[in-house]
């Protein structure tokens, strides 16, 4: 007879979770466990005690006696359609939500997001709503493998339609695409940020505002660097020479720079701090910025140096 496993509260969390979004990857077990590799022992007494079981390709499910454990306690045990489709698009949402799980993060997935005076949302083309640090909210949209121009544009459509949110972030493994699409993908909205959608871009959605802190510090270490009103900028070196701070690309900015050089001849010089395999796409959109590289490398540094100061939690990704 087997002897009764003692659920842990992270347990209950991979069980929850499981009841919300059906699947997720061992991989992404860690964002629940906040651990490296503590969690594969976990689920394998799981997996044994039937709480979850294994799926194809490194994904578990809920268990027999996990849906039991859920419902007993009156919790989400929720139905998903299986057509395939559907299927990828849950891998999807299971996939970045699993990785926004962090105190200052609150993913809501589309099936939460039905308006009573909407017949329904299926045909909407965001995955679900983040609350980032309890004061904005973004549509949260993902390009993946097998979606085409079609989609893009659907997407596009999709934002443009949206009058309750004023920000948006795309998960997309092709920026350049939609940095330099015919459409311009901005919407004067606040906010349209582009996020790689690989385990860099999920590192630097996570980390977004303490990374641009460390910039920031960096800055005022070397230059004297300050606060500035003038819109299209976030510092002020001098009165010629004005510095935006951009580890993920915001399209609303870009826009409004682009918009600022086409039509003022003696504009002022920005100096564009973003990621190195951004400079390219940048440069072409904006010719007339001056783009200042920062290698992953040299934000993974600027961020330990940040978190030593103040003695924060370190990113298994740093």
């Amino acid at each position: 007879m087997k002897e009764e496993i003692r659920l842990q509260n992270r347990d209950i969390e991979l069980l929850i979770f499981l009841g919300k979004y059906k699947i997720i990857s061992l991989d992404n077990t860690r964002y629940i466990y906040e651990t490296k590799t503590y969690q594969e022992k976990r689920i394998v007494n799981l997996v044994k005690h039937n709480y979850i079981r294994r799926l194809k390709h490194r994904y578990i499910t809920l268990g027999i006696k996990g849906k039991e454990y859920l419902l007993d306690n009156g919790l989400e045990v929720r139905n998903h359609c299986r057509s395939e489709n559907n299927i990828e698009r849950l891998k999807v949402i299971s996939d970045i939500a699993s990785s926004l799980i962090q105190d200052n993060l609150n993913f809501i997935p589309s099936w939460n997001m039905k308006k009573e005076d909407e017949p329904t949302t299926h045909s909407r083309r965001y995955i679900g709503k983040l609350e980032y640090n309890e004061q904005e909210d973004f549509l949260v949209y993902a390009i993946y493998e097998g979606k085409d121009d079609k989609y893009i544009k659907s997407i596009y459509y999709d934002i443009r339609k949206e009058h309750e949110y004023e920000n948006a972030m795309i998960f997309t493994n092709d920026i350049e695409k939609i940095v330099m699409n015919k459409k311009g993908f901005y919407f004067g909205n606040n906010y349209t940020i582009l996020i790689p959608y690989n385990e860099y871009g999920k590192f630097l959605i996570r980390n977004n505002f303490e990374i641009r802190i460390s910039i920031y510090n960096r800055l005022k270490e070397l230059y004297e660097v300050a606060i500035t009103d003038f819109k299209f900028a976030d510092l002020k070196l001098d009165d010629n020479n004005y510095i935006v701070i951009m580890p993920l690309i915001n399209m609303e900015k870009l826009s409004r720079l682009h918009y600022y050089f086409k039509e003022n001849e003696n504009h002022k010089n920005i100096h564009i701090f973003g990621l190195e395999e951004y400079e390219t796409t940048i440069t072409k959109y904006l010719p007339e910025c001056h783009y200042k590289s920062l290698t992953r490398e040299k934000i993974n540094e600027l961020l330990k140096e940040y978190r030593e100061t103040i003695g924060g939690k370190e990113d298994e990704n740093i």
